[in-house]
């Protein structure tokens, strides 16, 4: 390869410069997340059955579905929400089903199972992800009183959201926020009983006469015409006129009005009574993309809705781009350390020089390869690049110095200098890469969570090694004809900055060769190996023993993103309106912190609508709360937190407040940090264990608020039918509740041809029959002995029942969630764990689903690959050095370098996560890579015919200073990284506290056990 290139200069610096040029476009065009979509594929089932109680919807719904769903293929998880009047059951499958297939699949499972759910019930799938996640919240609220909440939602439906949906790189548009539009029949149950009209019949009336209906078609020679009888009422009047009974109109026994749905949903945006546009991606779209194609369309509806108010209450957009900025400033900054190391360690300006140049074409080619096979940008893939660089710079220096050296040492000409260099460096480089390369490959096949997570971190690390190699041995022998072309003679300033490294870190050298003239002494030989070797390993022991305890796991550590959510249950028997306001003064109070720059706050939920208050009961709240970023403000989000969290536990009736950063979980579909599941066959028994599971939890330290999924807290009316004395009067207990119109049923579609807008007409009791329950008592209901008040049938009495039920894995489930601050989930866990075991919970089964479980599954995955990782490293290492025993020494002190790593996760305070086993992967990366070139120096002296000890002598001396160069380059360039120099960093800095502890650590060992061992077993001495 060098030779091909070296003889073709400008077919190589097309090739550089074609990279360049796609790297910078892609770098620009490429889709902008702030991490890699990790959700799995994901289904939900929504099925609406008005009036129906949880217990009914889960029995009749739910469980058939969920049943049918868990038997499809790569079905991960099948769980319900169950509330009154609604079902969602949601079936969670591996990734490698793939979320089209998934969808194919639950729909034809849904077809298969109709048969045995209600009549006319009809299910509608939606498919869930990252996408899911709204982009922005657009909040739209009147400017003035000449336009209502109500009216701003038909506007937003009819018009707003299709304009949106014109823009094809905006995937979806949610409306939420209650109001929602229906033409409203109030019927007069004293009147149609004066009328002797059964209220069915009007429903009937209705339902047949508001239809628009296809007569046929006549077709002649010459001419074809259809035929239709157009029936549906789009005008109020029109209604009112409706022919109920003879010389009866509709309006003589109901009101008929435009007007909206019961509301069970609100939203308030910034504290004000607003509409919601939940504005989402398609799936593996740009957030960054959407965000602008959404704000360019609403920037031109302000101009033709100028009494509305357009406002951003909750965005993505912030904080990616933010997390762009600060990565690429970090970048900058790790460039710069990087290169004052090489300076400090080199004393070479021309080293330097080719390290300036050749950082941007690695990092242009890098993204060039990663924009053609279809990729995107973000904080993993950065930060991959930003791990890369002392790596990348070390195989630049390495074919530098060599060629270097043939100048000073060989005296060659620049010419053979160059081709001489470059040639005696090409194998080390290659096996440095190969052996870099190789441990890594297996984390591309790790499969689930943590494949997901960092694919792309591990495959951007391999092709900027790849690409950083390609350049070492093609663009810099070229460029040393530049950089030589005068000489190789020092300036004064590296004269200086050499004598500066000789009387500090060059003074090192000798202690390292000192180490190595003790184990090779001429009296008790072994004894003295035994020396260096024995406290190594107690205190290896030591160090993962008693630190690995200490510093606790995560799956992911805390994240500071300026995000925080909320979520808080007031009373159940509590109405929407009181609940508006109770929340006023907490909003009013929450927009007064400096901190905080928007608000989103969702009431209740919609049935469809899954990116906002999905699956909450009408007096649940769901907030986020948007702050500026974590350097422009002196609270960290877990103070905010403590604060926004004292302030709701003081309004009226709250039952539960739970307050947490974004991204409290590793992934969306775990519900909390701590997750405690009990199971059971029968949903009555769950709510009784779950106090006792709440009490024992409130003891564990670092949970910041417990909370039931749910509970028997809802008061109900429960209407008891005296069914003999029904049957007396000829009336069936359920020809008696179809006589009570309360659910609002709609009775039929209203259609506008024009505007093509469909809106429910709904049928309801008038006052007070629908709101007061002793007025309903005189209700007169039809037998056939005449009518009579419905409290001669039936008595009314109140009880306790479940306002939701949950389930998962076709059994009953009750959720008592955590949510913690900073403290390592492990620990939290263990603690929970602990309390429980002294419980007596009978009846239920006990699981713990919160991180811990993703944790499990992840760590052995990982800790597998790197054992995989470590095998095809020994084989090709044995394959390239022919040598068993040199290989092993190689491979030796890999383990040693966990010293430094467990260290290092201690003085930065991070628990052992995902990201600190991928820093482990890479400090083997960079470890292995300097002993590759140690054992390859030694080889070469023992080829000149030197003994054993004295090429391990010279191997250390020769590469002394290139060891401490890349150790401390990869150090400084990770700096950024360690010090969490951007936002969202906290989730990837593990990775850099591992490897700069154990590089410090790794570099010392290598450097005293590689050439030890490498002499000590050496069969040809």
């Amino acid at each position: 390869m060098f030779e091909f290139f070296y003889n073709r200069p400008y077919l190589l610096y097309s090739i550089i410069a074609g990279l360049f040029v796609m790297g910078i476009f892609g770098l620009v065009t490429m889709p902008k997340n702030l991490f890699p979509d990790s959700d799995r594929p994901k289904v939900i089932v929504v099925s609406t059955v008005p009036g129906a109680t949880p217990a009914n919807v889960a029995a009749t719904v739910s469980k058939p579905i969920e049943e049918e769903l868990s038997s499809l293929s790569l079905v991960r998880e099948v769980s319900s929400v169950n509330i009154a009047g609604v079902s969602v059951v949601t079936a969670e499958f591996e990734y490698e089903k793939g979320l089209d297939a998934a969808a194919v699949d639950v729909n034809n499972a849904v077809n298969k199972v109709k048969a045995k759910l209600p009549a006319d019930l009809n299910p509608s799938i939606y498919t869930a992800g990252a996408f899911t996640l709204p982009v922005d919240v657009v909040a739209l609220s009147p400017k003035n009183e000449n336009l209502s909440v109500a009216d701003i939602r038909k506007i937003a439906e009819g018009d707003i959201k299709p304009e949106l949906l014109r823009d094809t790189r905006i995937g979806n548009v949610e409306i939420f926020g209650g109001y929602q539009g229906a033409v409203t029949i109030n019927v007069d149950p004293l009147k149609l009983k004066k009328y002797s009209i059964p209220l069915s019949k009007i429903g009937q009336i209705i339902f047949s006469v508001n239809k628009d209906i296809p007569v046929g078609f006549t077709l002649s020679k010459d001419t074809f015409y259809t035929i239709t009888m157009y029936g549906e009422k789009d005008i109020i009047e029109e209604l009112k006129q409706l022919p109920v009974a003879p010389n009866l109109r509709l309006s003589d026994v109901a009101t008929v009005k435009w007007d909206y749905q019961k509301r069970f949903s609100a939203y308030l945006g910034n504290g004000k009574q607003s509409i919601a546009l939940a504005i989402q991606r398609a799936p593996g779209g740009s957030v960054l993309d959407t965000s602008k194609a959404a704000r360019e369309t609403i920037k031109n509806l302000k101009q033709n809705y100028k009494n509305i108010n357009f406002e951003i209450t909750d965005t993505q957009r912030t904080l990616i781009e933010t997390a762009n900025t600060n990565m690429l400033e970090a970048l900058r900054d790790a460039i710069i350390f990087t290169l004052i190391v090489i300076l400090l360690f080199l004393g070479n300006v021309k080293a330097i020089i080719a390290a300036l140049v050749s950082i941007p074409m690695v990092f242009c080619s890098t993204l060039a390869i990663i924009w053609m096979s279809g990729g995107e940008l973000n904080m993993v893939v950065y930060t991959a690049i930003i791990l890369a660089l002392g790596m990348l710079v070390d195989d630049a220096v390495v074919v530098l110095e060599n060629i270097e050296r043939h100048l000073t040492e060989l005296k060659n000409d620049l010419d053979t200098s160059i081709v001489q260099g470059t040639k005696e460096v090409i194998m080390p480089v290659f096996a440095g890469t190969i052996a870099t390369s190789v441990v890594m490959v297996p984390f591309l096949f790790v499969g689930d969570f943590p494949q997901k997570i960092y694919r792309p971190l591990i495959g951007t690390l391999l092709i900027a090694l790849a690409v950083s190699y390609f350049l070492s041995i093609t663009f810099i022998p070229h460029f040393s004809k530049i950089l030589y072309r005068k000489g190789h003679n020092k300036s004064k300033l590296e004269m200086v900055l050499e004598n500066l490294y000789q009387k500090t870190i060059g003074r090192f050298i000798n202690v390292y060769l000192g180490i190595l003239r003790f184990s090779n002494g001429s009296r008790l030989k072994i004894f003295r190996k035994l020396i260096l070797v024995i406290p190594l390993i107690i205190f290896f022991i030591f160090s993962l023993k008693n630190i690995m305890p200490v510093i606790g796991g995560d799956v992911m550590p805390p994240m500071d993103t300026g995000i925080i959510k909320a979520h808080v249950k007031f009373s159940t028997n509590e109405t929407l309106e009181t609940i508006e306001k109770r929340l006023s003064g907490f909003l009013k109070w929450l927009h007064q912190k400096d901190e905080v720059l928007t608000s989103s706050v969702a009431i209740g939920s919609e049935p469809g609508i899954l990116s906002i208050g999905s699956g909450s009961l009408p007096t649940e709240v769901i907030m986020t709360i948007n702050c500026v970023d974590r350097f422009s403000r002196k609270k960290n989000i877990w103070e905010i937190e403590d604060e926004i969290r004292k302030e709701l536990s003081s309004l009226k009736h709250i039952v539960n407040v739970d307050v947490y950063d974004f991204g409290a979980t590793a992934m969306s579909s775990i519900k909390a940090t701590l997750d405690t599941r009990l199971y059971s066959n029968d949903y009555i028994y769950l709510p009784e264990q779950a106090k006792k599971v709440e009490q024992a939890l409130y003891q564990v330290k670092g949970l910041k608020s417990i909370t039931k999924s749910w509970d028997n807290d809802f008061v109900e009316i429960k209407l008891n039918i005296n069914e003999n004395k029904a049957l007396g009067y000829g009336i069936t207990p359920i020809e008696i509740a179809m006589q009570l119109p309360l659910k609002g049923y709609p009775v039929s579609l209203n259609g506008n041809l024009h505007t093509l807008q469909v809106q429910t007409l709904r049928l309801y009791a008038t006052e007070p029959f629908s709101q007061e329950i002793d007025s309903l008592k005189m209700l007169p209901i039809d037998t056939k002995k005449g009518a009579i008040p419905l409290s001669q049938l039936a008595t009314v009495s109140y009880n306790f029942t479940s306002s939701k039920i949950e389930r998962d894995n076709m059994q009953y489930s009750l959720d008592v969630n955590g949510y913690r601050a900073t403290r390592p989930m492990t620990m939290i866990t263990d603690d929970a764990n602990k309390k429980l075991k002294v419980l007596n919970l009978s009846g239920v089964k006990v699981s713990q689903e919160g991180d811990i479980k993703q944790m499990k599954d992840s760590f052995s995955r990982m800790i597998k690959a790197i054992g995989i990782g470590i095998v095809i490293l020994t084989i090709t290492l044995i394959a390239i050095y022919r040598t068993v025993i040199l290989s092993l020494i190689m491979i030796f002190v890999l383990p040693l370098s966990m010293i430094g790593a467990a260290w290092g996760m201690l003085l930065f305070n991070k628990p052992r996560c995902m990201p600190s086993i991928i820093g482990i992967l890479l400090l083997f990366g960079i470890i292995i890579k300097n002993s590759v070139l140690l054992i390859d120096f030694y080889q070469e002296f023992k080829k000149s015919g030197r003994g054993a000890f004295e090429s391990a002598m010279e191997s250390v001396r020769v590469r002394f200073r290139p060891v401490f160069m890349t150790a401390f380059g990869t150090i400084a360039g990770m700096i950024p990284i360690a010090l969490e120099m951007a936002v969202g960093l906290e989730r990837l800095s593990p990775l850099a506290d591992v490897a700069v502890g154990g590089l410090l650590i790794g570099t010392i060992l290598t450097l005293i056990y590689i050439p030890m061992f490498a002499y000590i077993f050496d069969r040809k001495k």
